[in-house]
């Protein structure tokens, strides 16, 4: 089966008539929906559920108003969905339309032949529909990866027994099974008018107490399957919290976080000291740069001629100021001023020479030849400063990663490690109850469907002394073939088909993931009680997150397709063949990473003979998605958002534009009448 074409008529939030044209090309088998959050990919993959089953998926909001609200304020009051597609070489429409004041909707099955309706629509559309896609197979078929999907985040297996019966179109089988029980009852409790003994009586009694109790037992069995699962996610959950919060790592955190104090303090005395040698040389390297500053004047650019004139002269000025205040020579003879002699004392006096001076000028001399020899202090500043930023940066991080242990450690004290042990413990002993209660309650399923089984003998055997009982006894023993010839058929259909989902997840998982993880077959209780576990390479079961789970669930809807598919020519005519049905699936990545991402529509693409995806911009990027599948993409829609508030008023509640192959296109458009989303196709032909 292949779905051709969607069109829906004021449905949800698309007003009017809206179309939607799949790919079909073997080749290129991927059609592409873009759409933002409420942009109407969850209203088409709706469309198409309801059409079919006349159903909608368990997230869909208001799923009782699917008539588009403007439309309905136009006074429209009818809406409608036609799915067009192919199966075993024929072209069939079919159309379910509904009024709003009906609480029931209108089915039809048109074969087209030559682009032409058949003259009647087909008797039975609803059992044509069945055939072609059984709606217990459906929901595998339909992944929804937001909300309540298909398989939900905690990944409840419990059902696997369940799909495994729906894929291989045991459902029929096995109604037919409890059918016939029932008749073949009849036929024992009829047996009662022939028993003068009251045997027959007796006997039909206690089956019906058996058959009572093995059906509760049965509920029973199943509940009880249900509540292992959840109690050893529950233990598994809690054994993961608590290594977070596990005393040993504890006193780890508290012996690092001690250590890192230490090395903190033992910075901060380094930092220091480095500051108080910094504070003491400080003096010197001012000194030192000072007197290397100096040791590079150059001296000869200072005036000596006084100095280099004067030195043949042996009187010094200090001498001639001494004879002229004292008005006496050194020889005892008196100088009176402006006398011959002071005079002559004065003229010596402009050629005279300072001895201090000269004393003053050879100091000068010899200290400037001492300074042009001191280094520079440039690189032990340097040495010094680097040394305290150093220290400064490896205290600060040593406080952030001491702080880092401290909310770590006080997050986890010992009250939340007895809570969580407890809890811990608790989900334990729940665990091993459960798995003594499931395999007891197997035990009693099974003694009392031996135990109806003898009594059926017992029964035979009476009918058989009873000649008036003879017809009714070769009618037993009729429906007791047909029973053998069906329970036979569903137990060999059934043996062995989880070791081939199996083997198929892990094909999908060498795929997918780049870690090493896959998946194995984790047997909790005696006889075919299991689920699917994520290991690692050491076959080891671990604890993954969201994006992993959802994984594991789209691995085992991925392997129910391809089984399906490998069963769509079985011959074994008591039981419903399988389907090659289109994998549609809306926000498959929305837990997912890129990279996985990217492989997981590559292998879905390649794996399955029609894919339908629809992504927000936040799970599809040109750079990952769109490259996993950009070869396979045979039609490509973007679905618009009309909107009558404007740009400023839109304020960037989600993206406005889509660029795809480097051409951009409209994610929004603002100012509209009314609110609503039009689907329309990205083409790169012009």
């Amino acid at each position: 089966m292949k779905i051709i074409k969607l069109e829906v008529n004021d449905f949800r939030q698309f007003y009017g008539k809206q179309v939607i044209e799949f790919s079909v090309d073997l080749d290129k088998s991927v059609t592409l929906i873009h759409g933002e959050n409420n942009g109407g990919k969850t209203a088409l993959l709706n469309a198409i559920r309801w059409c079919l089953y006349e159903e909608t998926t368990n997230n869909l909001l208001d799923s009782k108003s699917l008539l588009n609200k403007q439309a309905q304020n136009q006074g429209v009051n009818t809406f409608s969905v036609k799915v067009q597609l192919m199966h075993d070489g024929r072209l069939l429409e079919v159309i379910r339309s509904q009024t709003r004041a009906s609480s029931t909707s209108n089915l039809k099955v048109f074969e087209i032949i030559d682009g032409c309706y058949s003259d009647r629509s087909e008797e039975h559309p609803n059992t044509l529909i069945n055939t072609i896609l059984p709606k217990e197979m459906s929901q595998y078929f339909f992944y929804q990866g937001e909300g309540t999907g298909t398989l939900n985040s905690q990944n409840d297996f419990s059902h696997i027994n369940a799909a495994i019966s729906k894929v291989l179109g045991l459902t029929v089988a096995e109604k037919t099974v409890t059918h016939l029980n029932s008749i073949k009852s009849g036929y024992q409790k009829e047996l009662k008018q022939y028993d003068t003994s009251n045997e027959v009586d007796n006997l039909i009694q206690s089956k019906d107490a058996l058959q009572s109790s093995l059906k509760h037992n049965k509920v029973l069995l199943e509940k009880n399957k249900s509540l292992l699962v959840e109690a050893e996610k529950e233990y598994d959950k809690q054994v993961s919290q608590f290594a977070r919060f596990d005393k040993t790592a504890i006193d780890e955190k508290i012996k690092s976080r001690e250590q890192l104090e230490r090395y903190l303090s033992d910075y901060k005395r380094q930092r220091n000291r480095l500051l108080v040698e910094k504070s003491k040389s400080i003096p010197s390297w001012i000194m030192q740069a000072y007197g290397r500053k100096l040791g590079s004047i150059d001296l000869t650019m200072i005036n000596t001629d006084e100095l280099n004139n004067s030195l043949r002269y042996t009187v010094d000025k200090q001498l001639i100021k001494s004879i002229l205040d004292n008005q006496e020579c050194i020889c005892g003879s008196v100088v009176v001023e402006n006398s011959p002699a002071a005079n002559l004392v004065k003229e010596l006096e402009k050629f005279a020479v300072d001895p201090d001076l000269k004393l003053r000028w050879t100091r000068v001399l010899e200290l400037h030849d001492k300074l042009k020899s001191h280094s520079s202090p440039r690189q032990e500043m340097v040495s010094i400063l680097s040394q305290i930023d150093d220290c400064d940066d490896k205290i600060n991080e040593l406080k952030n990663r001491i702080k880092d242990l401290s909310h770590t450690i006080v997050e986890s004290d010992i009250d939340d490690i007895k809570a969580i042990e407890l809890k811990k413990d608790e989900a334990k002993s729940k665990c091993d109850q459960l798995r003594f209660l499931v395999p007891n309650l197997e035990h009693k399923v099974r003694v009392a469907e031996i135990d109806i089984k003898d009594i059926d003998n017992k029964i035979k055997r009476f009918s058989s002394a009873q000649p008036k009982a003879r017809k009714l006894k070769d009618l037993i023993k009729a429906t007791d073939e047909i029973l053998n010839v069906y329970e036979g058929s569903i137990e060999t259909s059934k043996r062995g088909v989880d070791l081939i989902l199996l083997k198929e997840m892990q094909i999908f998982f060498s795929q997918v993931s780049f870690n090493g993880y896959t998946i194995k077959k984790d047997t909790y209780a005696k006889g075919d009680s299991f689920t699917w576990s994520i290991v690692d390479k050491e076959g080891k079961r671990v604890a993954a997150g969201n994006g992993y789970q959802a994984m594991l669930s789209i691995s085992f809807i991925v392997a129910l397709i391809k089984f399906s598919k490998m069963r769509a020519n079985s011959k074994q005519h008591l039981l419903t063949p399988g389907v090659i049905a289109p994998f549609i699936a809306d926000s498959i990545l929305a837990f997912i990473g890129p990279d996985n991402g990217r492989e997981l529509v590559r292998y879905i693409a390649n794996s399955v003979e029609q894919s339908i995806f629809m992504f927000s911009q936040a799970q599809w990027t040109e750079t990952h998605t769109d490259k996993g599948i950009r070869d396979k993409i045979g039609k490509e829609y973007n679905l618009v958002q009309h909107t009558v508030l404007t740009e400023e008023e839109f304020n960037g509640q989600y993206p406005t534009r889509l660029t795809v192959s480097g051409r951009e296109f409209d994610v929004v458009r603002f100012g509209s009448e009314f609110e609503k989303v039009t689907i329309e196709e990205i083409s790169f032909d012009d």
